[in-house]
């Protein structure tokens, strides 16, 4: 458990770190107001897709570092109760597979993650513009007497969050499997996408890739809202703290 906390937020940090600088540069190339709005979406879409492409890269070492710690085969030559590590088990993979086994999984991460950030960040876009024309979310803003009201915005967030964590995830649930597939074996048992699927629908029935697919779905709830909360906020301190020391030189 130790190990995803410590590098959730370092790896979340930079896909919204690429996602915000090329979503400026995008949005910089626009010749006005009119033609920035009208391409928003576009560049919000391919912001998230180079971001998801960019973290693949970066992420998918510590994923398969994660789930050899978390599936016991990959031990079963291990004394019973030794301790397991990070570090033990990335050399282990160094190693027996070299580099290139550190990104066994990549190609089915990369249909994971890349065109879904783009969805993913475009979904959280609109739901944010939906909740914001509701009629019970202004009620609620005028309840509070302020445009900009911490309990309303929260509510938001987590519900933006939350809806664009489900349903990026729903589109992507048989990626995962085959990524996590790839990733338990020790020896080289698949080579490409195609015979995972292939293989494993033969064994199990077409079931078998949205296995685990309820709790990728539950866990993207309180993750992914999570997840924007800190986003908005952080990125709000960060600016706020920017104002006050601009305009502390003066």
């Amino acid at each position: 458990m130790l190990f995803p906390l410590l590098t959730t937020g370092g790896i979340n940090s930079i896909l919204f770190g690429v996602y915000g600088n090329h979503l400026r540069q995008l949005q910089r190339t626009c010749h006005s107001d009119l033609q920035r709005k009208q391409l928003e979406d576009n560049h919000i879409f391919a912001a998230g897709s180079l971001a998801g492409f960019v973290q693949s890269f970066i992420a998918c070492p510590f994923e398969i570092v994660k789930i050899r710690l978390q599936t016991h085969h990959y031990y079963n030559k291990y004394l019973i109760g030794q301790r397991r590590t990070f570090y033990g088990t990335f050399a282990k993979i160094l190693r027996n597979d070299g580099v290139i086994g550190l990104y066994r999984g990549l190609v089915p991460m990369m249909f994971r993650d890349v065109l879904p950030y783009g969805i993913y960040m475009l979904v959280y876009k609109k739901a944010i513009q939906f909740l914001e024309n509701d009629d019970f979310i202004r009620k609620c803003r005028r309840h509070y007497r302020t445009k900009d009201s911490d309990p309303v915005d929260m509510v938001v967030t987590t519900l933006a969050g939350a809806f664009a964590g489900i349903l990026s995830w729903v589109c992507v649930i048989p990626f995962d499997t085959v990524k996590t597939l790839m990733q338990a074996e020790r020896t080289v048992k698949y080579i490409s996408i195609r015979q995972c699927v292939t293989v494993n629908v033969k064994d199990y029935g077409w079931r078998c890739l949205f296995r685990g697919g309820y709790m990728l779905v539950i866990r993207a709830i309180p993750v992914n809202a999570a997840t924007f909360l800190g986003y908005e906020y952080g990125l709000s301190w960060c600016q706020d703290y920017s104002s006050d020391r601009m305009y502390s030189k003066f």
